[in-house]
């Protein structure tokens, strides 16, 4: 059907004189609005059905009628205008209308012409708008088919990134659970997202498709005012082709009277019985004449008629013969004009049914507006969902928030685990058999901590394939809003031309009111001139009278039709206002709608803030992972200085060792002893400074720091010199050193005592 619409609007271009081969440019905005096209042409249509083509070839007919030159028109109506002015009345003058209401016509058809030109184009330039739309909505539909492929496959890996993980974390059951509750979790933030996504490319598909349905519904709408306005053309040409004949008639029966008059005089031996039978019926037309407004001019006329019968009187014999003539050729002319009134019963007859027809076809619109509300509707309530929808993202994001604080509630149980692991590393320190152990559950939290880093990562890079997907979607949308934004201004543009085509509706009819009101002046002149000649025709012959009273029925039933016809225009003149009344409405309504939508683009703005929003705290928790892995390396590095100091210490408590063994062979020898004492008194030394240590860390541990003091206390209490000096420590256990090496004192200490603790047993 697309195919037809456009064949026949290249071929109504081009018997207007215009070719559209070489395609029309595009007119700007600004004469867009200017224009106001009186009859626009619907938009084509896809072709599914070729059942419209036959309205098709009626417009071109229509504009083919409606092409013709004023100039031909004017000549064409001339000759008509040259015959009734040739046939003037004895009696009374020919009333011919001036030409200038024709000229004026033939001027707004020929202005209408160009306005439907301008229509025409108007509407090549809109199909060629749709389709770029539709082909920019085809890119937007790949677009997200993309987008969703990018996550399908972000999901992919992060299934195998899980599987990994799970085959890597069988150490700890806690972190298995921890990272499967995760992964579950963003398995069903990716999984809602892909539904929203698709639920918004669903929404915004059906959101074309009815726009579309409403731009063709807007297109039988034009196309069935078109139809009614090339049916209202040609009844009003019916209207003016009659108004032609009636003056045709005028004249011919002008000239049958001016017949009948000389007609009378035939009569020799009545004459003064007819003049009398003529002055009383010249009595009865000054009463009614009077009544009409125009009674004293026919007095004065018939006063004249009798005054020129009497005067003919002497010429009745010789005018006998002519007048047998003259009333063969007017049974002739009174058949002429019987046949002419029934052809006139006829186009009133047209008329009527192309006035049912036009009824029926504004039925039709009345329903099509209806049905037009009803999709605008259904379009409000799609808005609604979609809003709907943008409050559950909302939702989405908040608890994509919630979860992220989740994540780092988790970061910060896996530091506390992982400062405990430290803590109880360093307390199985004491032992040097318990060093590689501690070493080895040290690597495996390595590497459990790596993974969880590498998990992290993952997750990260999922979230951000997430935003660049939301990014890349919100642009969609705004392309596609500002898209829906265009097509409302068409729209809107589209109802300003028939808003203008509705007024100009209401001029060319206020002017076919006024050109009816004249013809039924006319008629109402014909009528009386017809009365007239019934009562002057009495005195001639009953056939005459017959005849007459046949004609004036007829007339009478044209009136009545053009009443009909007049009360039929004015209920369409209603129906006309009554659906300017409902186009206000849906203005109002589609308003409503870019005022919804307008809030629907805040809440994807600020959604789009919050995923912002949402990569900064990732960010941050990247920063801390990156924190916590610097800090073990620090430890590591503390540790290795911490084992080269034990084994200067070990070297040392050999020493001591030696010195013990020379002090119980030579007990008297108090030289000796001093030497001996030596490295005892170091290790003294060092246990006082270790002292302060102690203290503070009592305050920080609490019920953890007194079970390391009771150790602490018994490592102490057994260590004894050579001389029965004692190492005694504090009671308030051992500590770190003021904040500048916490952890790196007290393993030394310990072990350092459990050495000490080993030596001197005997």
């Amino acid at each position: 059907m697309q195919g037809s619409k456009t064949k026949s609007g290249h071929a109504e271009a081009k018997s207007n004189g215009k070719a559209e081969a070489k395609g029309t440019p595009p007119t700007p905005k600004s004469a867009k609005i200017a224009r106001k096209p009186a009859v626009p042409k619907a938009p084509p249509r896809p072709s599914a059905d070729k059942s419209q083509s036959p309205g098709s070839a009626d417009r071109k007919k229509s504009a083919s009628r409606i092409t013709t030159p004023p100039e031909k028109q004017g000549k064409a109506t001339k000759p008509a205008q040259e015959s009734v002015a040739a046939k003037p009345s004895p009696q009374e003058p020919v009333a011919v209308k001036p030409s200038s209401q024709e000229q004026e016509q033939q001027a707004l058809l020929a202005a209408v012409q160009e306005e439907l030109v301008k229509a025409k184009e108007e509407l090549v330039e809109k199909e060629k708008e749709r389709g770029k739309v539709l082909d920019e909505l085809e890119r937007a539909k790949r677009a997200a088919d993309e987008a969703n492929a990018k996550l399908q496959e972000a999901l992919a890996a992060q299934s195998k990134a899980a599987e990994e993980s799970a085959a890597e974390e069988s150490g700890d059951a806690e972190a298995e659970q921890a990272s499967a509750s995760m992964e579950d979790e963003l398995r069903t933030k990716l999984a809602s997202m892909q539904s929203q996504q698709e639920a918004d490319m669903a929404a915004l598909r059906s959101t074309v498709e009815q726009l579309e349905q409403a731009r063709y519904e807007l297109a039988d709408a034009i196309d069935a005012k078109n139809a009614a306005l090339t049916q209202a053309d040609d009844a009003m040409r019916a209207s003016d082709e009659n108004a032609e004949k009636i003056k045709l008639l005028n004249a011919e029966v002008a000239h049958l009277k001016g017949l009948l008059d000389s007609e009378v005089g035939s009569s020799s031996k009545g004459a003064v019985e007819h003049i009398r039978k003529l002055e009383e019926e010249n009595s009865g037309l000054k009463l009614e004449l009077e009544k009409a407004n125009v009674a004293e001019q026919r007095a004065v006329e018939l006063e004249g008629v009798v005054e020129q019968l009497e005067v003919e009187i002497a010429d009745v014999k010789k005018a006998r013969a002519r007048s047998e003539e003259l009333l063969g050729k007017w049974k002739t002319k009174a058949l002429e004009l019987e046949v002419r009134l029934e052809e006139a019963d006829q186009s009133n007859i047209l008329k009527g049914e192309s006035l049912e027809s036009a009824m029926k076809e504004l039925d039709a619109k009345m329903t099509l507006l209806q049905e037009k509300e009803s999709e605008i509707e259904a379009l409000q309530d799609k808005v609604r969902s979609l809003e709907d929808e943008v409050a559950k993202q909302k939702e989405d994001f908040h608890t994509a928030d919630k979860e992220a604080d989740e994540l780092r509630l988790e970061i910060e149980d896996l530091r506390l685990k992982l400062e405990a692991a430290e803590e109880d590393l360093n307390n199985d320190k004491i032992a040097s058999s318990e060093m590689e152990t501690l070493i080895e559950q040290k690597n495996m939290l390595a590497k459990e901590l790596e993974a969880s880093k590498a998990e992290v990562e993952k997750i990260k890079k999922a979230m951000e394939g997430q935003a660049s997907a939301l990014h890349e979607m919100s642009a969609q949308l705004r392309v596609a809003q500002e898209k829906y934004l265009d097509k409302q201004e068409e729209i809107d543009r589209a109802r300003a031309q028939v808003e203008e085509l509705n007024v100009s509706l209401q001029n060319t009819k206020e002017s076919y009111e006024v050109m009816l009101d004249e013809a039924n002046y006319e008629k109402v002149c014909l009528k009386k001139s017809v009365e007239r000649m019934e009562a002057e025709t009495k005195s001639a012959s009953e056939e005459w009278q017959s005849k007459e009273l046949s004609f004036v029925n007829s007339i009478k039933k044209s009136e009545e039709e053009i009443i009909n016809a007049r009360a039929q225009m004015d209920k369409t003149l209603e129906a006309v206002k009554g659906k300017e009344s409902e186009n206000a409405e849906l203005q109002e309504k589609l308003k409503h709608l870019e005022a919804q939508l307008m809030e629907a683009n805040k809440t994807c703005e600020e959604a789009k803030a919050e995923t912002f929003q949402w990569k900064e705290k990732l960010l941050d928790k990247e920063n801390e992972l990156q924190n916590i892995k610097q800090e073990n390396d620090d430890l590591q590095a503390k540790e290795l200085v911490a084992s080269e100091k034990i084994k200067e210490l070990s070297v040392l408590a050999n020493a001591k060792d030696g010195a013990t063994n020379g002090s119980h062979k030579e007990e008297s020898n108090v030289k000796g002893d001093s030497e001996d004492d030596e490295p005892v008194m170091v290790v003294a030394k060092m246990w006082e400074n270790s002292k302060v240590t102690d203290d503070a860390s009592s305050k920080e541990k609490g019920n953890d720091g007194e079970s390391e003091v009771d150790l602490e206390s018994n490592t102490g209490d057994s260590i004894v010199d050579g001389n029965g000096l004692h190492s005694t420590t504090a009671s308030n256990g051992n500590a770190s050193p003021p904040k500048q090496q916490p952890q790196k004192k007290k393993p030394l200490l310990k072990k350092f005592g459990g050495l000490l603790k080993k030596k001197t047993q005997p």
